[in-house]
């Protein structure tokens, strides 16, 4: 289902997935085709449960599903995304997106999970594939072979095993998944939750502050300090940060 049945849709082109973004009023329609609607109904039902939270998102408004694929319909959420705010709000910002990303991570009873083990078997199998994007990889990253940068992970992995702290986590927390107040500088939603689960809370915070340094030139200590872990594991973060590009494909 590569568009929504009804009237009035207009395509957006928005964010790294297969599927087709639509938006009509203060509704978006996210379609696939049919080997795409696991995927989607897996984000259906984490925005549904992330919606009875509390926590500010987006709400399911209607799902449709056929031979042809499937078609989520989602309420906008308010305000801007990350990555358009201008320079001098950023300090106020990363402040509200560190408080937001805590209520986040503290929340608790989630059904959803992103074990290490299975994050890492994707990562094996995006590379066995060739699928590595090089758009995602640093040009320190480039300069080796996605097969070197996998064994780099694997030969971390007992080390991030003895200090694992799972929690609840977006699991594309980048700057463009993030919504704020243009003017409050308050966030307003989390969009995106496909890869939302419990899994160590460094793989949130590894790619928030990557985001910071790359989008916004920023220095993410305001954001770490608002989160509560002034002094993140800069071992913790290097290796998710790694083992993020390596997933998509």
């Amino acid at each position: 289902m590569h568009a929504p049945p009804s009237d009035g849709w207009e395509p957006v082109d928005i964010g790294e997935s297969d599927t087709s973004v639509y938006r009509r009023g203060n509704t978006f329609a996210k379609c696939c085709d049919p080997s795409g609607v696991a995927d989607l109904a897996a984000e259906r039902d984490r925005i549904t449960w992330l919606a009875g939270t509390g926590l500010p998102g987006a709400t399911v408004v209607d799902w449709l599903e056929s031979p042809s694929g499937a078609c989520l319909v989602t309420s906008a959420v308010p305000g801007v995304p990350g990555d358009t705010l201008p320079p001098a709000s950023h300090d106020r910002a990363m402040r509200s997106l560190g408080v937001v990303l805590r209520a986040l991570h503290s929340l608790s009873d989630c059904p959803f999970e992103r074990p290490l083990a299975e994050v890492i078997a994707s990562a094996a199998d995006v590379v066995r594939r060739g699928a590595v994007n090089p758009a995602y990889l640093t040009d320190e990253w480039r300069r080796l072979q996605p097969s070197e940068l996998l064994d780099q992970v694997v030969s971390e992995r007992p080390y991030i095993e003895s200090v694992l702290d799972p929690v609840v986590c977006h699991g594309d927390a980048c700057l463009p998944n993030v919504f704020f107040d243009p003017d409050t500088l308050e966030v307003t939603g989390l969009i995106d939750l496909g890869r939302l689960g419990i899994a160590d809370r460094y793989s949130d915070l590894a790619l928030t502050t990557i985001q910071l340094h790359d989008e916004w030139s920023a220095d993410p200590a305001p954001f770490h300090k608002a989160y509560g872990v002034p002094d993140p594991d800069p071992r913790r973060l290097y290796f998710f940060r790694l083992l993020d590009p390596l997933t998509w494909g």
